[in-house]
């Protein structure tokens, strides 16, 4: 099974999920911690990380969490600066506003921002 998962990390967050769950399983049915490792592919620490939270949580502590910061935290730009900058990107080429390059990348975007 474990030529099946690979890195853990490249799954869905639901598989994620899934894979976590069904490791405490087999550590709560009396598997050999070392063998759930072997057998889902991921890491004996990982393997303890979870059985620690399962301990200390139950099923609630294995479930998929979001993931990032919730959309609009730690804005710098307000609403209608923000619409500037974005209109100034579709209708101008870098060039066209001072900045060096013919193609808007992030860095210049950045250049943008600061000159505006």
């Amino acid at each position: 099974m474990s030529d099946l998962v690979g890195d853990a990390r490249h799954l869905s967050p639901s598989a994620q999920e899934a894979l976590r769950l069904r490791a405490v399983a087999a550590l709560v049915a009396g598997r050999d911690r070392e063998d759930v490792a072997v057998i889902f592919g991921v890491s004996l620490k990982a393997v303890d990380g979870w059985w620690a939270k399962w301990l200390a949580g139950g099923r609630d502590a294995l479930v998929m969490r979001p993931r990032g910061k919730p959309v609009g935290v730690h804005q710098v730009l307000g609403e209608a600066e923000q619409a500037a900058v974005r209109q100034a990107v579709l209708d101008h080429r870098p060039c066209d506003v001072g900045l060096s390059g013919q193609l808007w990348t992030r860095r210049l975007v950045g250049e943008l921002i600061a000159k505006l």
